[in-house]
């Protein structure tokens, strides 16, 4: 971003000269505005063409000033832009003005706080669901490879409301915070609770005091890395076998079966049918482990066979990825 101030200045004084010299001729030569003008660019560009009005001893010795200063910026500007070109900063300059178009018409997104090894992984899941989503950072090494990555990143702290508000945190699906020191999850979860009430928040939790101040500030969900990998060592100890299990439905293992949830949505061919007509198994292959309710956000484990699907109803599967898809399919298909 230090690019972008270098010619932003370069701008500024280039326009500030320009000024100085119109206003220098309108004052010493008497001349209008487009006259004034025509003697700045020819004086600046140190061309010689046929100078108008008649001059004097001031006019003379304001021209070699402003030929001085010209010489001085169309040089340093030269410089300047041949040198970012060489190293490609221009192009990373016009990928960071789409980049923040791309980030200004984001909507119904999730916004990833942080860049350690766990964003990294969050990062690779959700490129992985082609998600829309957007990395704040305040570290500059990730910025430029996430840039590079053509991942959408901002350069930031994520406690900062301005921050957010750019993220677009006021249309924004979820918000996951990973960052290194729990104050400033703490602070971030509250500052992004404050700005949207209705964002789904998970916070990466340092110890239990802290997972209990994140869920006060605001969070809906908060995780202790440690305590998950120590309850998983242990439990892969003690239970080999059901350990085993998890790693096929969660994806770590080799085999591609993954516990996916599928909406069911007004007009589909599931709406107001049961789970025996419905012939999920039968016309997917998937297993229905749970459904959780709409009218009451209740979860039905191992749902009943004459349980009626209703418009909303969320039903999480056990499945391939394309088997998924069949559902996902009849649950958006018009009846």
């Amino acid at each position: 971003m230090e690019e972008k101030k270098k010619l932003k200045f370069i701008f500024i004084v280039f326009v500030l000269l320009i000024s100085f010299g119109i206003l220098g001729y309108m004052y010493l030569l008497d001349l209008d505005f487009v006259d004034a003008l025509y003697m700045t660019v020819i004086t600046v560009s140190t061309v010689g063409f046929r100078e108008v009005g008649i001059s004097n001893d001031q006019s003379e010795l304001f021209s070699v000033l402003m030929i001085f200063l010209g010489v001085g910026v169309v040089g340093y500007a030269f410089t300047t832009i041949v040198a970012m070109f060489v190293e490609g900063k221009l192009v990373d300059i016009w990928k960071g003005s789409k980049m923040e178009r791309k980030i200004s018409s984001l909507n119904n997104h999730y916004i990833i706080c942080g860049s350690g090894e766990m964003a990294e992984v969050i990062i690779d899941k959700f490129v992985e669901e082609s998600l829309d989503f957007v990395v704040i950072t305040n570290k500059h090494k990730d910025l430029d490879e996430y840039s590079h990555d053509n991942i959408l990143v901002i350069e930031g702290q994520s406690t900062e409301e301005s921050v957010l508000e750019h993220a677009g945190i006021d249309k924004a699906k979820g918000l996951i915070a990973t960052l290194d020191a729990e104050v400033d999850n703490i602070v971030t979860v509250l500052t992004a609770r404050n700005l949207n009430s209705e964002i789904y928040i998970i916070a990466n939790a340092l110890s239990k005091s802290g997972s209990k101040k994140l869920m006060k500030v605001g969070a809906n969900k908060t995780l202790s890395a440690i305590e998950i990998s120590g309850n998983r060592m242990a439990s892969l100890m003690i239970k080999p076998n059901i350990i085993s299990f998890l790693d096929v439905v969660t994806r770590i293992g080799d085999v591609e079966l993954d516990l996916e949830e599928v909406i069911i949505k007004s007009g589909s061919y599931l709406e107001n049918i049961s789970l025996l007509d419905a012939q999920i198994p039968n016309k997917t292959g998937l297993i229905v482990l749970a459904i959780k309710k709409h009218e009451d956000k209740q979860m039905i484990f191992n749902p009943p066979i004459d349980y009626t699907f209703k418009t909303g109803d969320v039903l999480i599967v056990l499945g391939k990825e394309d088997q998924v898809k069949k559902l996902r399919d009849l649950g958006d298909g018009v009846k």
